[in-house]
């Protein structure tokens, strides 16, 4: 496989991997928008407790954990395409 075709292969998993992680992400900030922990009611006590509580909670640790791993991956084929590029 000669560079071009290299090149155009690592720019396609670019692209795919940067729409992953949009699509991820966007799932992760519409789980903690609407997620009933943030419709919670701060006048009543028992809901109170959690009112302080930051929104990321509510986002399972897996999720996060996915969409930090796939910047990883990005931040590697990024870094496989630029040196590509310099040979």
């Amino acid at each position: 496989m000669n560079s071009t075709e290299q090149q155009q292969q690592l720019e396609d998993k670019i692209l795919a991997k940067r729409q992953q992680i949009e699509f991820e992400r966007t799932n992760l900030e519409e789980t903690i928008a609407f997620s009933p922990e943030n419709r919670e009611n701060p006048e009543v006590m028992e809901e109170a407790k959690n009112f302080n509580d930051p929104a990321q909670s509510v986002v399972e640790s897996g999720e996060m954990r996915s969409l930090r791993a796939a910047e990883g991956e990005l931040k590697e084929l990024l870094r496989q395409l630029e040196a590509l590029r310099n040979k």
